[in-house]
């Protein structure tokens, strides 16, 4: 009968012990995200929409601030699209009209080279004149001395070499003005080329300076949205410090939006108790607050560093002062969705946690 009681007190034993194993410490707190809601720009609270507590979703209007100079901003920023917009217009009629400059340039410049041939033409025809002239003057001169033709001929033959020379004189004069006319049209479409260029030119630093306009107006516009500040999440409104009226600058922390649904425990283990903690081992947890409730969660993952580590100023054991401490590791073990409204856990309640490592 003792054999039999030793046995079952043995059996007790070892069953107490296996559901029992596990790392356990009341070293923890829940943690939630908590979301700082600042401004982004320097101006005075006009309207404030939440209170302490009150329960937001992201994208509702917690505070408006003054936007009497940033609408006058936006209004300027469109005023100067407006105006760069106009002054591509102007830059593409310019270069409309400097291509139409080219082509009538271009246009006159071959007439005047059609019209050269022409005064070819009539210079060799003034010298075909002038060559009968000659000869007429010549035979002339010689019937004169010979006493066969009388004064009066000889000197209308005489006119009419003289004549004949000033035409061919004229003719030459005529293609040399064609010439450099031709030079002047020439040096004419160069220049309005030129001018065209420029005017393309104009027209790409024109679109530039629409392109900037743009984005000078979109960042206006987006200045003007600064004004309206919303909820960057769902939660709850802690630490509102605003007040209607306040001039607030830029990153000034006005209230925080706590989230209200998923929570995470961060415990604070002795190093001798990780040895067996792995990711993913399921973990017990009992809220302080609620006692007859235990909940579930899992190891996430365990810091690489202990807490002692990241404090503000660290203990260095080089100093000759060494005191050998049980360091803690912190844990992170997230919890499964308990949305029961019997349970409203709030970031930074205490916790007892037990990590099953068998």
């Amino acid at each position: 009968m003792n054999t039999i009681n030793t046995l079952l007190l043995s059996f007790s034993i070892s069953v107490f012990m296996i559901g029992c194993s596990g790392e356990g410490t009341d070293n923890a707190q829940l943690e939630a995200d908590i979301s700082p809601v600042i401004p982004k720009i320097y101006s005075t609270v006009t309207e404030i929409r939440v209170n302490d507590n009150e329960l937001v979703k992201a994208g509702d209007t917690l505070v408006i601030l003054d936007d009497a100079t940033f609408r006058i901003a936006v209004e300027q920023a469109e005023i100067g699209l407006l105006q760069a917009l106009r002054n591509v217009k102007v830059a593409g009629i310019n270069t409309a009209s400097a291509n139409v400059n080219v082509s009538n340039m271009t246009a006159n410049s071959y007439a005047v080279s059609a019209t050269m041939s022409s005064a070819t033409a009539a210079i060799e025809a003034a010298k075909a004149r002038l060559a009968v002239a000659d000869k007429n003057y010549e035979r002339y001169s010689q019937l004169l001395q010979q006493k066969s033709t009388t004064q009066q001929q000889f000197d209308q033959v005489k006119a009419d070499k003289a004549d004949a020379d000033a035409k061919l004189q004229a003719a030459i004069g005529q293609r040399d003005a064609l010439v450099k006319q031709i030079d002047a049209s020439k040096l004419q479409v160069e220049n309005t080329r030129t001018q065209v260029s420029g005017t393309q030119e104009n027209i790409g630093l024109a679109e530039l300076a629409v392109k900037e306009a743009r984005t000078k107006l979109e960042a206006a516009k987006l200045q003007l949205s600064y004004c309206t500040i919303v909820a960057p999440v769902n939660g709850i409104v802690s630490k509102k410090n605003v007040q209607i009226g306040q001039v607030v600058a830029t990153g000034t922390p006005l209230m925080a939006i706590a989230n209200n649904k998923k929570f995470w425990v961060m415990a604070n283990f002795k190093e001798t108790q990780t040895q067996k903690m792995r990711t993913g081992q399921k973990v017990d947890i009992e809220v302080d607050a609620y006692p007859d409730t235990t909940f579930t969660g899992k190891v996430e993952s365990l810091s690489q560093a202990t807490g002692a580590r990241f404090s503000f100023l660290p203990a260095d054991n080089a100093t000759g002062n060494f005191v050998k401490v049980t360091q803690r590791i912190p844990v992170k073990i997230t919890m499964a969705d308990n949305e029961s409204p019997n349970y409203q856990l709030r970031a930074g309640m205490s916790v007892y946690v037990k990590v099953k490592t068998n």
